[in-house]
């Protein structure tokens, strides 16, 4: 089934060969994004939000509350992601919409290598660098985007 949306092509993951979704599966387990990594990252998440909710309504709840919070927590994202494959769901249709079979080969091969190791380890650190750098100069033009919006609105005779 695929749904057109605008430019955006959604197709379920039922229209992906079985081959493919093997290869995106060993591209998300090189990547550290496998359900098991991510539904472990959601279920931190969720367990925190939870915690901190909990401890705000009602700070003199049982302890045990705490512990029910995280099974319950994480025994829901374990049969989503795990057992119904929720998260491969997703993602199989959006990296088989971006990579031929060939290609996403092509990536596990490269990622099998010293550089492919390295670059899985240090990109998460390079883009949340690049996004830091990012937002300071974005701030860093904010008053002369102020400056120059305001000159302008003179010049037009904008109150």
């Amino acid at each position: 089934m695929v749904l057109s949306m605008g430019s955006v092509q959604i197709s379920s993951a039922a229209d992906i060969s079985s081959e493919k979704k093997e290869l995106i599966d060993q591209l998300l387990v090189q990547a550290g994004q496998s359900a098991i990594a991510i539904g472990k990252q959601f279920s931190d998440a969720f367990i925190q939000q939870m915690t901190t909710v909990l401890k705000q309504t009602n700070p003199n709840i049982d302890p045990k509350a705490y512990d029910i919070v995280n099974e319950e927590i994480n025994a829901l994202i374990d049969e989503e992601f795990i057992v119904k494959g929720a998260l491969s769901e997703i993602m199989y249709p959006i990296y088989s919409r971006h990579f031929s079979a060939e290609e996403l080969r092509e990536m596990i091969a490269f990622n099998n290598t010293e550089l492919g190791k390295k670059v899985i380890k240090v990109m998460p650190m390079i883009t949340q660098e690049g996004m830091q750098a990012g937002q300071v100069l974005g701030q860093s033009f904010a008053p002369k985007i102020q400056e120059r919006i305001v000159a302008r609105f003179e010049k037009e005779g904008i109150k």
